[in-house]
């Protein structure tokens, strides 16, 4: 059994969240820790500040019949916005060792009302009283805590005796690292989301981790937009800037309003930027077009960029490159808190290489080469799923990820989602991930492609383009010369009939080769549940939503396409 691990070892770390900022606390004092646009200026909260709020918090939540030690008592689902606010309140829960339990604040009513429900939580704090008192009652605990309102700043305005507040440190300092921080769902792309079992170990070994790997600075300043309720932005990004000693500045584009993400992004100047491939694609699309945007993003003062959740396309990574901004990939999931690997400093990124696993963390294949993880960073388990987390490990406490790999010189490779493995009319298995990642790297002017088939000859593919950069006016001279501006989606339809030759010729085997494509004129949206809060397809709304085409495609008839599709005409 071949096992891959960093030669580093790991060492001591923090032992719980608590105790991470108390020490914060004393070492920056007044430095900022967090800021956020008021009245559309940014203010700013100091690390003593926040400390203080933190602590503020803690006692009213004991105070108010909440057990850390009580299972029935000591869950509390957040249901919110990335704000100051939030912050404090979940940053509260973990230190006084209670259990934080974030909810998606856009999923649909009946989606909310099990997941409340099935968390048994005993508070529920939000900053959207009209959406949940919408909801059943039933579901909802006797404790609702309501943000931005009078009786939640008379919480945070609560004087503490310095007895009192020394108590609460001492509170803080107890919380075994062992104890559970939070349950964390998955984002449901094959299903009713996992409840992820979180413990304080598991959040600060990770970043104990990419400290040796990273060497972050205190003072460096974090641009986050990326919502909380998720592992890339709720442990990777935010606790990266809380333990590092950084200051973390809230992002009010929500990743949606791309010139107000530019403005902010020029204000805050950000040491290092997290995000997700679609969002640097809509970034490229602006620097590429404005001499001002590029500017506001590539300023003297960025070290990198950091990409997960999906394979950035080289055609928007050489834009970095021609700026000399290192963009470094990662691999993980919610269950590994999240980050397993990490690709080096490099200008020269290797299509499907996410890197070396990080201290602390080891790895090896599994049956149908399925990555395998063990680790201090490896949840305990899924919450009130016993049968799931039964299946999830294995002999020695190996995590099977679902994910189909390689390892070789250059580092771990994600071939794709064991899940999404289909098999075709001769029976051979197919992986889509590998085929849809060779058409979105050779075409910057893809979004999103969607490979499917079961049962059929050859896959077929959904493809959803670029917008952004589809209605870019000019071309610019970084473009690629060998590649033409579409225009249109007629067009892009059209170009990609070469390109997908191309790939079929060059890079597929023959039962892999796309055998029918179309071009569907659309944006793929969070709110119509087609992508996750990390921005993935959800497979099961894709192919759902998507029927006529798919219909159309199966029986060879386009007569009645809607108007905003297009035949990608293939040999």
């Amino acid at each position: 059994m071949n096992i891959l691990k960093s030669d580093i070892e790991l060492g001591d770390y923090t032992p719980n969240v608590g105790t991470m900022f108390l020490n914060n606390r004393d070492a920056y004092a007044m430095a900022p820790a967090f800021a956020q646009r008021t009245d559309d200026e940014y203010e700013y909260w100091s690390w003593e500040q926040l400390t203080d709020d933190i602590i503020s918090l803690s006692i009213y939540l004991l105070n108010s019949g909440l057990d850390p030690k009580n299972e029935k008592l000591n869950r509390v689902s957040f249901i919110a916005g990335n704000d100051y606010q939030r912050l404090v309140c979940e940053m509260a829960v973990m230190s006084c060792g209670l259990v934080c339990v974030p909810i998606f604040a856009k999923y649909p009513n009946a989606l909310m009302e099990k997941l409340i429900t099935f968390s048994d939580i005993s508070m529920l704090i939000s900053d959207n009283p009209e959406k949940i008192l919408s909801l059943n009652e039933d579901c909802l605990p006797k404790r609702l805590v309501f943000l931005s309102t009078p009786e939640f700043d008379d919480i945070l305005n609560q004087k503490t005796t310095a007895d009192t507040k020394a108590e609460i440190e001492q509170h803080f300092r107890s919380v075994p690292s062992s104890a559970l921080a939070m349950i964390m769902y998955t984002s449901g792309t094959s299903g009713f989301p996992k409840g992820v079992q979180l413990h304080h170990s598991n959040i600060m070994s990770q970043q104990k981790a990419l400290q040796i790997m990273w060497k972050p600075e205190p003072g460096m300043r974090f641009l986050c937009y990326l919502p909380w309720h998720h592992s890339f932005g709720g442990l990777f990004e935010r606790f990266l800037a809380l333990h590092s000693g950084g200051c973390l500045a809230i992002d009010d584009s929500f990743g949606k309003d791309i010139d107000r993400l530019l403005e902010n992004f020029a204000e805050i100047r950000p040491h290092m930027y997290f995000s997700v491939p679609v969002i640097y694609q809509a970034i490229v699309g602006k620097v590429l077009t404005s001499e001002k945007a590029e500017k506001s993003f590539f300023h003297d003062e960025l070290k990198f960029v950091f990409t997960a959740a999906a394979p950035l396309p080289l055609s928007t990574s050489d834009i970095f490159r021609q700026h000399n901004i290192p963009v470094v990939e990662s691999w993980g999931l919610t269950e590994t808190s999240p980050c397993c690997t990490l690709t080096r400093f490099s200008m020269d990124r290797i299509p499907g290489i996410v890197g070396f696993p990080i201290p602390g963390v080891e790895m090896r294949l599994g049956e149908d080469n399925e990555l395998l993880v063990r680790g201090e960073n490896v949840m305990s388990g899924y919450f009130k799923n016993k049968p799931a987390t039964t299946k999830a490990f294995s002999e020695g406490g190996w995590f099977h990820t679902g994910d189909i790999g390689e390892i070789s010189q250059d580092g771990v490779k994600i071939i794709s989602r064991k899940e999404r493995m289909f098999k075709l009319s001769n029976g051979e298995k197919l992986f889509p991930s590998n085929i849809e990642e060779n058409v979105c790297r050779r075409c910057k002017f893809v979004k999103y492609a969607y490979v499917f088939g079961s049962g059929q000859k050859n896959p077929f593919m959904l493809v959803f383009p670029n917008s952004e950069l589809m209605a870019a006016s000019v071309r610019n001279q970084q473009d690629d010369p060998g590649c033409e501006f579409p225009g249109s989606c007629a067009s892009l339809s059209s170009c990609l009939s070469g390109c997908v030759d191309e790939i079929n010729t060059y890079q597929l085997t023959g039962f892999e080769r796309i055998g029918k494509a179309l071009v569907i004129q659309r944006e793929l949206s969070l709110e119509e549940n087609e992508l996750t809060p990390s921005f993935k397809l959800i497979p099961r709304r894709i192919e759902e939503k998507y029927q006529p085409y798919i219909k159309a495609m199966q029986e060879e008839n386009y007569d009645d396409l809607p108007h905003d599709a297009f035949v990608i005409d293939l040999e």
